[in-house]
C-alpha cells in the first residue's frame, strides 16, 4: 500500500509504519469504516445511519470526549482493524470496533479474529502511546508486554460479560448464519469454561498490537520488532501468537484526516 511499509516475517511478527496518509490508505478507510465500526451485517443496510459521515461524526462523539490516552488507543484500534485486515486477507473481523450498550468503545477484547481457512479463534489486544524519550523499540517492547499481560488476564478470567460481548459482537458482525452460528457456538464454548473457572490463556491464538507514535524518534526496524516479538513467543502463555507494530510520527495526522472528512461534507 502506498504511504505504508510492511515487514513481515516468517515467526509471526508484523512491523507497519505509516510514512504518510496516501490517497491508498484513505480509499481504504472510506471504503470499510462503517463495516469496522458497526460490523459488516448492519453496514450493509441502507440505512443513512451506517453512511460513511454518519459514523465519522459518531466516532467523533465518542472519541472528544475521552482522554489523550484513551484517544491513542481509540486510533491505534480503528488502525489495527484497518491495516491489519487489509493485509492479513485470511483473517475477517468478528467484532465490531463499536460498543453496543453504550456511547463508548466497546468492552471486552479489543478485537476478535475470526481464520478463514482453520475457523479458529484469535483475540486480539492493542495498546498505544507516544515514544517520548523512549526509543521506538524500546516503547515497542513496553506496549507489547502490556498488551500480553492484560489479554493473558482477561483470558484467565471468569468473566461471564467479557464473553458474551464477544458472542453478541459476532452476531451483529457476520453474515452468514452458518458461520454467525459456528463462531458464536465456539465462543459459548470458551465463555463456559471461563466461568467453571477452567479458562487459560495457553488455550487462546492472541495478535498483540502495539501502537507508537514516535515524534522525533526513529522508527524500529522490522528485524527489531521480530526480536520482541520472539521474547513474547517463546513464553508459550497462548497457543499460537502474532505481534503487530503499528508506527506513526504522530496521532494528530490521523485525526485531522478523519476529523477533515466530515468537514468536506
Amino acid at each position: 500500500m502506498e504511504g505504508v511499509n510492511l515487514e513481515k516475517s516468517e515467526t509471526g511478527s508484523l512491523c507497519f509504519t505509516i510514512e504518510n496518509i496516501s490517497d491508498e490508505l484513505k480509499g481504504v478507510v472510506r471504503n470499510r469504516l462503517s463495516e469496522i465500526c458497526h460490523g459488516a451485517a448492519k453496514a450493509s443496510r441502507t440505512s443513512v445511519i451506517y453512511s460513511y459521515r454518519r459514523t465519522l461524526n459518531a466516532f467523533f462523539e465518542k472519541f472528544d470526549t475521552k482522554s489523550a490516552d484513551t484517544q491513542k488507543g481509540m486510533i491505534g484500534e480503528l488502525l489495527t482493524h484497518v491495516l491489519f485486515l487489509h493485509f492479513e486477507e485470511e483473517f475477517r473481523a468478528a467484532s465490531p470496533f463499536f460498543n453496543m450498550e453504550e456511547d463508548s468503545i466497546k468492552k471486552g477484547f479489543d478485537l476478535v479474529l475470526h481464520h478463514k481457512g482453520t475457523s479458529e479463534i484469535w483475540f486480539v489486544e492493542v495498546k498505544a502511546g507516544d515514544c517520548g524519550l523512549e526509543t521506538s523499540i524500546n516503547k515497542l517492547g513496553n506496549l507489547l508486554s502490556l498488551a500480553k499481560n492484560s489479554l493473558k488476564a482477561a483470558l484467565n478470567s471468569e468473566r461471564n460479560t467479557l464473553w458474551q460481548n464477544a458472542v453478541n459482537g459476532a452476531n451483529l458482525v457476520i453474515q452468514s448464519s452458518g458461520l454467525k452460528s459456528q463462531i458464536e457456538t465456539l465462543l459459548e464454548i470458551y465463555n463456559e469454561k471461563a466461568v467453571a473457572g477452567k479458562s487459560v490463556s495457553a488455550d487462546y491464538n492472541a495478535v498483540l498490537v502495539a501502537v507508537c507514535f514516535s515524534g522525533g524518534q526513529a522508527f524500529a526496524t522490522g528485524a527489531e520488532f521480530e526480536g520482541r516479538h520472539t521474547t513474547q513467543r517463546d513464553m508459550n502463555e497462548f497457543q499460537n501468537l502474532m505481534s503487530v507494530a503499528l508506527q506513526k510520527d504522530t496521532i494528530q495526522s490521523i485525526v485531522d484526516f478523519l476529523r477533515s472528512e466530515v468537514d468536506d461534507g
